[in-house]
């Protein structure tokens, strides 16, 4: 018989609400009993509307309540006390994205997983989006050729609902978003290298930067690309991947993959089939995207992510994403904002 996991909530903003929580609650092999926020309205507030038994303000009783498994979705600057805090009790943490802001707290995450029998996985979770895993699957196939350049694009507008407390990050919202677009970038072209990065950067109050874009190297002369936006008039993200044969743009908000092959002399009719091709997989992909949203699972890879986290603890193998990984996609962040002058 499959083991059961008694699992708990850290943090109960937008993240816990929205993906955590009903990712939990729809996986059989968890049973989501327990929520924690410092402040105790959240947490009340939480599990009353989510049919959660416990609740906590205090994260030493939190811990104490014989948990298996927590997930942590607090603001990244808390990241590094909960989850060290949680392994010294022998308790497993799967952490956001970032990891911690500074690299020296997620060092001392690691150090902590490395004492510890429980386990510490961090959350990439569009690596697991049902688009994401296709695209991987394409190239694992040989369809992209050789994969020799991909872009991140993120457009965001201010009016979207956004955590009170990005603005206190290095480089602002670009800190808290960034690593989803350097651990698709790296997934693609391999290890990465800062080559550039230039900014707009805001005078006034609130968001430091309007925008962020950077070149990488990766492995075989591979080429990536990040562009942020974040005065935009609405919010979207996509991801386009070149290969030599096979070109993509995923449109992760929607988590929808549009590919097409090679084109043999562009011509009229060619051009033509291409955009009704393009056309019909986005549809499609729409209608998939709107089937999961009304099923309530689109979770845009964290079900994924969760369930091979759980098996890793199963099996004591590496977790999906694990701390190393995590700390990479940080110390990337940390070399963009390095290279932009102050």
């Amino acid at each position: 018989m499959t083991r059961k996991y008694e699992v708990g909530v850290v943090g109960c903003g937008s993240i816990a609400k929205e993906r955590h929580i009903p990712a939990l609650q729809t996986n059989p092999r968890v049973s989501l009993s327990t929520v924690y926020d410092h402040h105790w309205p959240n947490a009340e507030k939480t599990a009353e509307d989510n049919d959660i038994q416990n609740i906590y303000d205090d994260y030493e009783s939190f811990l104490a309540s014989d948990l298996d498994l927590i997930t942590i979705s607090t603001p990244p600057f808390t990241h590094a006390e909960y989850t060290v805090e949680a392994l010294e009790t022998g308790t497993n943490v799967l952490c956001e994205k970032p990891m911690a802001v500074e690299l020296e707290d997620a060092e001392n995450m690691i150090s902590a997983a490395e004492r510890s029998s429980a386990e510490l996985g961090i959350v990439h979770n569009f690596l697991y989006s049902r688009s994401i895993r296709k695209a991987r699957q394409l190239v694992q196939q040989g369809k992209f050729g050789d994969v020799r350049y991909v872009k991140g694009i993120q457009f965001s507008s201010p009016r979207r609902d956004l955590p009170s407390w990005y603005t206190d990050l290095p480089g602002g919202l670009f800190f808290d978003e960034s690593p989803h677009l350097l651990y698709l970038i790296e997934a693609f072209i391999g290890d990465l290298e800062v080559v550039n990065a230039t900014a707009q950067k805001n005078e006034g109050d609130g968001q430091p930067l309007n925008s962020v874009t950077a070149t990488f190297t990766g492995t075989e002369g591979r080429q990536g690309q990040l562009s942020m936006i974040f005065d935009a008039p609405l919010s979207e993200w996509f991801f386009v991947i070149c290969g030599t044969k096979r070109l993509a743009v995923v449109d992760i908000f929607r988590d929808i993959i549009v590919h097409v092959g090679q084109e043999k002399g562009h011509s009229p009719l060619e051009v033509l089939q291409t955009a009704l091709s393009g056309i019909g997989q986005f549809g499609y992909g729409v209608v998939k995207s709107g089937v999961h949203t009304l099923q309530g699972d689109l979770f845009f890879g964290f079900g994924t992510l969760l369930n091979q986290y759980l098996n890793s603890i199963e099996s004591s193998a590496n977790p999906p994403v694990t701390p190393e990984q995590g700390y990479e996609i940080l110390e990337g962040s940390h070399s963009v904002l390095g290279k932009i002058d102050p």
